[in-house]
């Protein structure tokens, strides 16, 4: 079993990956309105900077072998 808190981190990051997902599908129905089409472009880029900074901090856990 995961420790708590390597396992809100794969937690976290499964989470903002689906959202991200969906917000790819949000942007292509959005694109008759150009306000929406831009709140889609930035919560993308947002959500992708969540996942990259959990997924370092995973790495970081596996480097340091403390991913248990």
């Amino acid at each position: 079993m995961l420790k708590d808190w390597n396992h809100d981190l794969v937690h976290q990051m499964s989470e903002i990956s689906d959202s991200l997902w969906r917000m790819k599908d949000y942007a292509k129905t959005a694109s008759g309105c150009s306000h929406c089409s831009a709140l889609w472009a930035k919560l993308e880029a947002d959500y992708e900077s969540h996942v990259k900074l959990l997924s370092e901090e995973i790495k970081r856990h596996v480097a340091e072998n403390r991913f248990d």
